[in-house]
């Protein structure tokens, strides 16, 4: 009898586990999903039918000790109790955006929901009650695990001819590319700071190929990005938009279909165009391929025989946080991303494949800057975010040299792809560009990593444009912005800049350009709600109220006294933060001139309160 009650708790734990994967696997892909991507069903049937499993094991011996039923209780205890954690963790992401209600009104919601939960589970147990007895099909084990086993296999023979890959959508070409119109390689190092490379200062520089490049180009001394973490600032960079207009700001967002990208234009125009993506957030599975004529994912080695879809469920983020807090002792840069030999590699085989019959624009975004902060040449040793998401602060150093020698990884990499344009002879009428989404935290702060705060060192970046055909190789000391990328690029080729992208072209030409008078950025990540505007000498910043990382609500920086924005002076100089609120209200609006509908209910309860307050937004 005790033995049937555990093999009875092992099936209706497996049975639950499934079903609960199974409709998180549903949800997770109707919220958001890519070209051709199917819903992870049997990974997630498999998958939570052996972790219900287990739980259903413990559940049959406590029925056997009680002297009830194995199959009732753990159905219903599993059901309900894995429904009511991955419920919970699918509304704090995707409802929520990750800033999870507190107060007494949150805590009495939860609270209500955790009654219904149990009550659901008392219900379907007291329904379930002899089913052990009457021996029924469905309670014995291997029956349990052979219907699953069979729908997740029937799911996957079916998905092979249900979504075959997508083709990418075609780039309509509407005219004749320009006469004379260069070539362009716009490339995007994940995390890079400005203030880690040679040619930007750093002593402790590995990174001779982008030194050289800079050398004969033209480098921005002074561009920072419109945010501090990869999607909001990567889509700037494709859409010569603010992260309010083209509105992929938070997790859940994939790129709108009503942008009109960089990609889109120059295609338009002529222009063969491809992409090579290292990172999910710039994937097609967040629409990122838009407007490419060929749009390449090197997607990384999951663990756990996961793939994208499944990497977004409840349990596979669980399941990896175990594993690299404390299972892991060895780690491999592939389970993470494709290191920089994958990404130009595949980069040199397309360009095999330029015919010279109409100019290109190619997008190359490397990952070796970000973490897992690897030891090179691999050994295994890595330290990770997921693993360890605040380091003590002697690690600082650490942390900091492993971090340059992924950039040299990066860099002595990058040069294989530039020494291949110089082979085919496309050197000389190629547009090469060389920045990054962001930068990195090593504690300046008090954090790490990136993402949630708007300093300087997570938005300082590296811009260098080698134009096409040289020119004068000179510095720009003046203010540059990712937002002013696309603008740039589309002026070289003699494509008219559309009225969407408010960034100036870059000044290419010394002596020539419109002079830059302030930069701004944004964010919604994980709770922490900042914008921020900066100009030469002064920095001003918001922050939500009771913001996680603890940011002040508004803080004023006079750079020219303290570059490094240790103190915040919004108490002591009332003129000068009047003037920077000024500044920055005036671009909060710019930047969500072209935002859809809906963009200003995001907008945070100090930047609202100062637009009133200077009369840019009235009262409804």
């Amino acid at each position: 009898m005790k033995g049937r009650a555990i093999g009875a708790g092992l099936a209706g734990g497996l049975l639950a586990g499934a079903l609960v994967g199974a409709v998180e696997a549903m949800a997770s892909w109707a919220h958001g999903h890519g070209a051709g991507e199917l819903p992870a069903l049997a990974w997630a049937m498999i998958a939570y039918g052996g972790f219900g499993a287990l739980g259903g094991i413990g559940a049959g011996v406590v029925a056997a000790v009680l002297g009830t039923d194995g199959f009732g209780l753990a159905l219903a205890g599993i059901l309900a109790g894995l429904g009511f954690v991955v419920g919970r963790f699918r509304v704090i992401r995707d409802v929520f955006l990750e800033q999870a209600p507190h107060g007494g009104l949150a805590m009495a919601v939860q609270a209500a929901a955790l009654l219904a939960t149990v009550a659901v589970a008392v219900t379907i147990w007291w329904r379930l009650r002899g089913a052990d007895a009457r021996r029924a099909f469905i309670t014995r084990p291997l029956v349990a695990a052979g219907l699953v086993a069979v729908l997740a296999a029937a799911w996957t023979a079916a998905s092979g001819s249900l979504a075959p890959p997508p083709a990418p959508a075609p780039a309509t070409t509407a005219a004749a590319p320009p006469a004379n119109a260069p070539n362009v390689v716009l490339i995007v190092a994940d995390t890079l700071r400005a203030d880690h490379l040679g040619c930007y200062g750093y002593a402790s520089a590995h990174t001779p190929v982008i030194d050289a490049l800079a050398a004969e180009s033209v480098r921005f001394a002074n561009a920072f990005s419109q945010a501090s973490w990869t999607r909001p600032s990567i889509a700037t960079i494709l859409t010569g938009q603010y992260p309010s207009s083209h509105g992929a700001i938070h997790k859940a967002d994939a790129l709108p279909d009503r942008i009109d990208t960089l990609a889109e234009v120059l295609a338009r125009a002529g222009y063969r165009t491809a992409g090579l993506a290292d990172n999910v957030n710039v994937s097609p599975a967040f629409n990122f391929g838009q407007g490419f004529g060929e749009y390449f994912y090197l997607a990384p080695d999951f663990f756990f025989w996961a793939n994208e879809p499944a990497a977004q469920l409840t349990l596979y983020n669980g399941l990896r946080l175990v594993h690299e807090r404390f299972l892991s002792r060895t780690m491999d840069v592939h389970n993470y991303y494709q290191p920089a030999d994958v990404v130009s590699g595949k980069a040199v085989s397309w360009l095999a494949s330029v015919d010279g019959t109409r100019p290109f624009f190619l997008f190359l975004h490397y990952m070796d800057a970000h973490d897992p902060y690897f030891v090179h040449p691999f050994n295994g040793e890595g330290y990770a975010r997921v693993a360890m998401p605040n380091p003590p602060p002697e690690m600082a150093d650490k942390l900091r040299t492993l971090y340059d020698g992924g950039i040299g990884y990066f860099d002595q990499h990058l040069g294989a792809v530039l020494a291949e344009l110089k082979r085919r002879g496309l050197y000389d009428s190629t547009m090469v560009i060389v920045t990054a989404d962001h930068g990195e935290e090593f504690h300046e702060h008090g954090g790490w990593w990136h993402g949630t705060t708007l300093y300087d060192e997570q938005t300082h970046v590296p811009l260098i444009v080698k134009p096409m055909r040289g020119g004068a190789p000179h510095v720009v000391d003046g203010l540059a912005t990712s937002l002013d990328i696309a603008p740039s690029i589309l002026a070289a080729a003699g494509i008219p800049v559309p009225g969407e992208m408010p960034g100036h072209p870059l000044p290419l030409v010394p002596g020539v350009g419109i002079p830059r008078e302030r930069v701004f950025s944004e964010e919604d990540f994980e709770g922490n709600v900042l914008s921020a505007v900066r100009t030469k000498d002064w920095k001003y910043m918001t922050a939500n109220q009771d913001n996680p990382r603890g940011l002040p609500p508004e803080a004023l920086f006079d750079l020219g006294q303290d570059p490094k924005e240790m103190t915040n002076v919004a108490s002591k100089d009332a003129a000068q933060l009047e003037t920077m609120r000024a500044a920055h209200g005036r671009t909060v609006l710019e930047a969500r001139e072209h935002a859809g509908a809906g963009a200003s209910a995001n907008m945070d309860d100090v930047t609202l309160k100062r637009l009133k307050a200077l009369g840019y937004v009235g009262d409804k």
